[in-house]
């Protein structure tokens, strides 16, 4: 009836026993509709085929069930009265699989899914045969490996798309995140939602102290415009990760290559909470992750928090109109994360300067009246360069450009730095590495869209310490992290 495809030094007795502890369900089948089942287990119930009525007919193809403690190979029945089919291992007793397909427990699918997102898909299935001692005949593929992974991402995806619409739609949102009904209730704001004016006025002072009189900061105009850590819906930094994309396949011989290199794209967004309870969410485009992100807040009840949900971005435009268009309608705070604005500098002024003497030099003094948040006097001193000391003024007038265009979202770095108060997304490029970079960006690498997606959004998944709840019952809390309990004394 049942056999182990394993060379695991297991007594007869023991493959046995741990196959009917990892699959009560065959006790239950063999109790009811074994023939032997009447000798066996007595005569007091009438068997479910003599009940139901039909014969019971044993399928040439066996259960094959891949376990962490081997292959097992199951005999598969079915009862049929006529030619309809009453009852069967496979559906009633067993999932049903397809016809080339094993079906996976959970140890194994725990060991070949999440090793893909550290690994190789083909070390990882070098990896996983070696664990299981499989010999020629049984051995795991990697492509077998890569439709795993995706199935997965699949089920996942479909799973947190599920529970976002069903949370929007039981708070009156639309599936696009927008609300329909009162948001009176999300956009309160208290006076303990910003910084106090004497912490604020204080922290000025100090800092203008150390600076010289043409760059002093008028404290007065910035009060109001610091929020209060402990007071704020939620911090969150959103930002794409870019990939190498897998050339088509099937291109015609001497077709021209395409001028840009094609990229595939996963949109990640760290949240931080109040009280410093972290998640992260990864999508594959950035309306799925306004759709999440909203969810998200309903379902911990951070839209209720009297604060304002702070976002920090590179300020690319096709993320900053979907966060103004999805959260219009609760007090937020767009911030351009100093991380990119400092890297944007550099980028430009390589191309802008000759040499690299007149470029460090610029950018220091450029880069001292960003920090003030004095953006006026950083774009006059860009036009007042030496026009000797140029090679590229167009990539001069895209800079400037960008500073106007995001001139609303630059503050004043340096005091809120003072504040305590955060002034960079350096938890979304920590999460890139995480999710993303640590396993995909290495030389020769290229993705699908799919591929790419699949691997982070399963990281993501073990990051947020979601992955034994979505094994186990293909559910995800959808919650901050659970602290860790502390073991008894």
């Amino acid at each position: 009836m049942l056999r182990f495809q394993t060379q695991l030094d297991f007594g007869c007795w023991t493959a046995c026993s741990s196959a009917h502890l990892l699959f009560p369900a065959l006790s239950v089948f063999f109790r009811f509709y074994h023939p032997l089942s009447r000798s066996l287990y007595g005569s007091r119930k009438k068997t479910q085929a003599e009940t139901r009525g039909g014969k019971i007919i044993e399928k040439s193809r066996h259960y094959i069930i891949d376990a962490e403690v081997g292959q097992l190979e199951v005999n598969a029945f079915e009862i049929k009265e006529g030619s309809r089919r009453v009852y069967g291992t496979e559906g009633d007793v067993f999932p049903e699989i397809g016809s080339r397909e094993h079906y996976k427990t959970v140890c194994f699918r725990e060991i070949a899914v999440f090793s893909c997102c550290d690994l190789p898909f083909r070390k990882s299935a070098e990896k996983l045969n070696r664990v299981l001692r499989r010999k020629e005949g049984q051995l795991v593929q990697p492509r077998t490996m890569a439709n795993l992974v995706e199935r997965e991402r699949e089920a996942i995806a479909t799973c947190v798309e599920n529970k976002a619409k069903t949370i929007l739609k039981c708070h009156d949102f639309t599936d696009e995140g927008v609300c329909t009904g009162d948001t009176s209730r999300y956009g309160l704001l208290t006076n303990e939602s910003v910084l106090s004016k004497e912490s604020v006025s204080q922290a000025g002072k100090e800092l203008n102290d150390m600076l010289p009189k043409e760059r002093q900061i008028d404290v007065e105009s910035l009060q109001d415009t610091f929020e209060n850590p402990m007071q704020v819906k939620a911090l969150i930094s959103v930002d794409d990760v870019l990939c190498k994309k897998q050339k088509v396949s099937g291109r015609k011989k001497g077709s021209l290559s395409p001028k840009k290199k094609e990229r595939v794209k996963n949109t990640v967004a760290p949240i931080q909470s109040g009280k410093g309870e972290t998640y992260t969410v990864t999508t594959a485009t950035i309306a799925q992750m306004m759709m999440v992100l909203v969810a998200f807040l309903l379902s911990n009840g951070l839209m209720l928090i009297p604060g304002p949900v702070v976002f920090f971005t590179d300020g690319a435009e096709d993320l900053l109109v979907p966060i103004q268009k999805v959260f219009a309608f609760l007090p937020f705070k767009l911030i351009l994360d100093w991380y990119h604005l400092d890297k944007k500098c550099q980028q430009r002024l390589s191309m802008a300067m000759k040499g690299k003497e007149k470029r460090n030099t610029v950018l220091q003094e450029l880069l001292a009246w960003l920090w003030i948040g004095k953006v006026d006097q950083a774009i006059h001193f860009l036009r007042s360069l030496d026009p000797d000391d140029i090679k590229d003024a167009e990539h001069i007038e895209k800079l400037i450009g960008y500073f106007s265009r995001n001139l609303s979202f630059i503050p004043c770095y340096a005091l809120r730095q003072k504040l305590g108060l955060r002034v960079s997304s350096n938890p979304v490029e920590k999460a890139h590495d995480l999710l993303v970079s640590n396993r995909q960006k290495h030389n020769g690498m290229s993705w699908s869209a799919s591929g790419s997606n699949s691997l982070a959004i399963l990281t993501s998944l073990r990051r947020n310490d979601e992955h034994m709840q979505w094994l186990l019952h293909h559910d995800i809390r959808f919650q901050f992290a659970l602290a860790p309990q502390k073991p008894a004394a």
